[in-house]
């Protein structure tokens, strides 16, 4: 009698072991599951803010020196930029240059290459042009491939192309 309640006995712990791995195999699979679709999201979001950074700062620049023909697009030691105005001599240059989005400030004489300039974020290529109506058109890839296209309009007096 005793022979057959611990046989008994042993099928049941059997049991419970199999149905309690099961459960943990479930839960990790859910939780495994749940990361990855977190991870596809966080990257996601990661691919499309960085272009669209690079695009808010390039925008809000030219804003803030949105004066009567205080931007304009220009080519700065043989690389497209565009050109704001600071007063005193002084411009302020956005360009890219060896995959940087890149910035620098400078007077006119003072003889500064794009080298000099400082590195904002990286991107593969942007390219700026005239729009209508005083417009200027970017187009941005980022360093992940995403590509943003911004048309920026320029308030005061329209924005000139002064191509060296």
């Amino acid at each position: 009698m005793k022979q057959g309640r611990l046989r008994k006995h042993n099928i049941d712990i059997m049991f419970l072991m199999v149905l309690f791995l099961i459960f943990t195999f479930s839960a990790v699979s859910v939780l495994l599951m749940a990361v990855n679709s977190y991870r596809s999201v966080v990257l996601a979001n990661e691919a499309n803010s960085s272009a669209r950074t690079a695009i808010a700062y390039i925008r809000e620049e030219v804003r803030q020196h949105d004066s009567d023909g205080a931007v304009t697009l220009d080519t700065f030691d043989g690389v497209d930029c565009i050109k704001m105005s600071e007063g005193s001599g002084f411009n302020l240059y956005i360009y890219e240059y060896d995959g940087y989005l890149m910035e620098l400030e400078a007077k006119d004489t003072a003889g500064a290459t794009a080298d000099f300039g400082n590195k904002i974020m990286e991107v593969n290529s942007i390219s700026f042009s005239q729009g209508e109506n005083g417009t200027i058109n970017v187009q941005l890839e980022d360093s992940l491939g995403a590509k943003q296209d911004v048309v920026i309009g320029i308030k005061s007096k329209e924005g000139q192309s002064n191509e060296e």
